[in-house]
């Protein structure tokens, strides 16, 4: 599949995989990605080289025949391993789709999906993953790309297991009502002191639970939120500069390094090849 090219060694495509999936291949020698989480299900694999990636406390490396698996919601940052930079392929699927599959698979109510290691080590599964990436990006809505995807999250749960955050002493209902005004609030400044006062509970309570909840601090997870809306209404044709300003960003520089620092490319090459995919 034809890439969009940044400077030498430095890419990534993503396009629509039908169905609540999205797909991404990306090629990174310098690049750095600031820790950050999704709310699908992170499945992909290491084309070439070493994709280095901190996640659960832990930094692994990603070489090619090994799978790369995020929980929804698992904050990671991911580099190069070595000289020479890597390439990977990513499907993020719906949180939702992928429970019931894995449900309708095992005859079990719908669980939280979770992996044992986000780094498993599968050639059988990394090829899966390569077809079920390549069934999509040609014919997202083939019968062949709905049943390969239903394979690889079968697949996925012969590696789960359950695992949950540990929710003592924090307040969930206050947590969860901070991280809806943080939606809510998409473009607009927010204070700790606002925040606050939503939970009911003090600024430094309020920092340490939030982030021990949903793995971010703070100021990190209103901006990954900002930075995902900005895709998704470049993706509807909104420019630049109304996208920039909309989402209170304090200029176009500034939208810029924060919006390649969390995907990989400016947003000009974002939306450029999200317009050719449209």
């Amino acid at each position: 599949m034809p890439a969009q090219h940044t400077p030498a060694r430095e890419w990534a495509h993503a396009i629509s995989g039908g169905c609540g999936v999205e797909l991404l291949e990306a090629a990174f020698e310098h690049h750095v990605y600031d820790r950050h989480s999704h709310d699908t299900l992170a499945v992909g694999i290491t084309l070439r080289g070493v994709q280095r990636f901190w996640c659960r406390g832990s930094t692994h490396d990603s070489r090619p025949g090994d799978v790369i698996v995020l929980d929804p919601g698992e904050v990671h940052d991911g580099r190069s391993g070595a000289h020479g930079g890597y390439a990977y392929r990513m499907l993020y699927v719906d949180a939702v789709a992928a429970r019931d599959i894995l449900a309708d698979a095992s005859g079990e109510l719908p669980r939280d999906l979770i992996s044992d290691s986000p780094l498993v080590h599968d050639r059988v599964l990394a090829g899966e993953i390569n077809a079920a990436w390549n069934a999509r990006a040609e014919c997202p809505d083939s019968l062949e790309a709905h049943e390969r995807l239903e394979r690889i999250i079968r697949c996925l749960g012969r590696h789960a297991v359950q695992r949950r955050v540990t929710e003592a002493g924090l307040k969930l209902a206050a947590l969860q009502q901070v991280r809806d005004y943080l939606h809510d609030q998409i473009g607009e400044p927010v204070t700790t002191t606002d925040l606050a006062r939503v939970a009911g509970m003090s600024r430094f309570q309020l920092t340490r639970q939030f982030q021990r909840m949903f793995g971010l601090p703070l100021h990190a997870y209103h901006l990954q939120v900002r930075l995902e809306e900005a895709r998704r209404r470049m993706a509807r044709g909104q420019t630049i500069v109304a996208v920039s300003a909309d989402l209170g960003f304090v200029d176009q520089s500034h939208f810029h390094r924060r919006f390649r620092a969390r995907f990989g490319v400016t947003p000009a090459e974002w939306r450029r090849t999200a317009i050719q995919d449209a």
